[in-house]
């Protein structure tokens, strides 16, 4: 056992150690603690964890099967000082510890809290002397880890050969983590996560730049450290926190966090009934963005949303509407969504997340002539309620752009959505689409390098980078962005369909066969083959039928081939674009 008048704090971690522990290794379960070097091993694979942390995790494992008080627990991590936040940084340090070592606080199987005391580690500790070190050859490790995770460092530092820039200096970078809860307050972890991310994307938005909900929610089954997380997703601060149940009532606990120390520069907990999730989540979201800004911009003049609570029938409809959107399954989720908005008339955001759904479906092949006017009504009914809707704009923009051809009203309510929140990657993402249609590329890639820069682990994002560089005539730099999103989702048929038609366009191999029956897919098959006729036949009835792509006619690499042709120019003109 660790004598413990007889500690020290290394000068390389910050571990407590003593002189009997100074070259040993501490062994439980699949873990290996090395007390000399500081490093935390599960099965011989480093786990990253910061210094105090570390610290702690020795001083508890060191004294297995006893408890050691909070106050000796200060005492010999941070030398006995006080400061207003030390039982915070505790719980947050021990936050950290459990996530490392993959513990669970209701039912722990490594450290078990012991209530106004302190803690107890519970395994049974193996204390062993390190090996004798040993020249060896340089492990090889398998072709595919290092591969992947230059996949992954490549997504992350930009797309297709562009290095991701730094921060500006003036500028406030931040990630809303998933909320830790159990699997009965899942669906709340998801809806605050939301709420925080659109109502601070909404606020400072010249000074603060939000991480989307599509990379963060990446981290909500397994939390690697918080270092890790701040350095992956580019962030200077972190927003975290935990939802627990006692009895019929429900207890929210935010923090925010530093990426550069880990520090916590501040955290609260708000607690309300059980019986009113609904507000729970809007009130808590309110809250905690009031007070990251306070933190952050102590000068700075909150702009408040519009904040309505509705009927608990109604919030579970909408809820399980963006869990089944989140999913993927659009077409049940437009079900939820009318539900939603038929239970409470008022509920803005149900009807911009039905607009936003029905663009989806349309986009994605169901009958434009019936989701785009959905959208539209839907949109309009949001904004009635919300003028300030960043995505009801953005859903209208898509209508205007993609069925109406109204080229001027569609980049209207786009620049608004993006006024509305600078940090709404997928109307930065629908934007760049806009731009590139209408011949503007250089716009186009500036808004799609926001995009992901603002959503980097994002498949769709990703994926539809790759698309939108073949528009833009840029094929080598499609073939390299798609094979990143092929990093992301290993298998991915459609990153490998944007590689064939790329390797088209660059006349390197034959057009692939014609596919679905829309005519907009038969004129480009038909382009590419050469057979000028038919692929006039096609377009004509692509817009006579309104097709999705039309709008990228004028600008479609596919048919390079008819440029210059009178019917073809003629059918260009038609479409209106600049």
């Amino acid at each position: 056992m660790c004598k413990r008048g007889d500690s020290r704090l290394s000068p390389y971690t910050g571990i407590v150690r003593t002189d009997e522990a100074s070259a040993a290794l501490l062994r439980f379960g699949n873990f290996e603690l090395d007390l000399k070097n500081g490093e935390l091993r599960r099965g011989g694979v480093l786990v990253k964890i910061p210094p105090q942390p570390m610290a702690l995790l020795a001083l508890l494992a060191e004294n297995a099967g006893e408890l050691v008080a909070r106050d000796e627990i200060q005492r010999r991590i941070w030398g006995g000082q006080t400061f207003v936040d030390a039982d915070r940084n505790l719980n947050v340090c021990m936050a950290q510890i459990r996530s490392a070592l993959g513990d669970d606080a209701d039912a722990p199987r490594f450290i078990r809290t012991v209530p106004k005391r302190g803690y107890m580690f519970l395994p049974p500790v193996e204390r062993v002397a390190p090996p004798s070190p040993v020249i060896a050859e340089p492990r090889r490790l398998p072709w595919i880890a290092p591969a992947v995770a230059l996949g992954l460092v490549a997504i992350v530092a930009g797309i297709f050969v562009w290095r991701r820039p730094a921060p500006e200096p003036s500028r406030v970078t931040i990630a809303v983590l998933p909320f830790e809860s159990s699997s009965e307050d899942a669906s709340l972890s998801d809806g605050l996560t939301e709420e925080l991310i659109s109502h601070l994307g909404s606020v400072q938005t010249e000074r603060l730049g939000v991480i989307a909900r599509g990379s963060v929610m990446r981290y909500k089954s397994s939390r690697p450290p918080l270092r890790d997380v701040a350095r992956d997703l580019n962030v200077r601060y972190l927003v975290e926190g935990t939802i627990r149940r006692s009895g019929q009532r429900v207890r929210v606990t935010a923090r925010l966090v530093k990426a550069a120390d880990q520090a916590v520069d501040w955290t609260e907990s708000y607690e309300d009934d059980a019986a009113n999730l609904f507000r729970i989540e809007e009130e808590s979201a309110a809250h905690i963005t009031a007070a990251v800004l306070g933190r952050l911009f102590p000068r700075g003049v909150l702009k408040t949303g519009i904040f309505h609570v509705t009927d608990r029938a109604a919030y579970d409809a909408y809820r399980t509407a963006r869990t089944l959107e989140n999913q993927g399954s659009l077409s049940r989720s437009l079900d939820f969504f009318e539900e939603a908005v038929r239970l409470d008339p008022r509920y803005a955001d149900a009807y911009a997340g039905l607009a936003d759904a029905c663009v989806a479906m349309a986009r994605s092949g169901a009958p434009p002539e019936e989701m785009f006017p959905r959208a539209a009504k839907a949109a309009a009914s949001a904004l009635e309620l919300n003028s300030s809707s960043a995505e009801a704009h953005n859903a209208l923009a898509n209508v205007r752009f993609w069925f109406d051809w109204n080229w001027a009203e569609a980049e209207q309510h786009f620049r608004i959505a993006l006024r509305m929140n600078p940090s709404y990657a997928e109307a930065h993402h629908d934007f760049a689409w806009f731009l590139v249609a209408m011949g503007r590329t250089e716009e186009a890639l500036t808004s799609l390098r926001r995009a992901i820069e603002l959503d980097p682990f994002s498949v769709r994002v990703n994926m539809d980078a790759g698309w939108l560089l073949l528009e833009a005539h840029r094929f080598d730099d499609a073939i390299r962005q798609a094979r990143r999103a092929l990093d992301l989702s290993p298998g991915l048929q459609e990153a490998e369909a944007c590689i064939e038609r790329a390797q088209s366009y660059k006349g390197n191999r034959a057009p692939g066969p014609a596919g679905a029956a829309d005519p907009y897919s038969l004129a480009l098959h038909y382009a590419l083959s050469g057979d000028k006729v038919r692929a006039m036949r096609e377009l004509d009835h692509a817009y006579e039928s309104r097709s999705v792509m039309m709008p990228l006619v004028k600008v479609d690499p596919a048919f390079t081939s008819l440029r210059g042709e009178p019917a073809f120019e003629a059918l260009v003109a038609k479409v209106g674009t600049p």
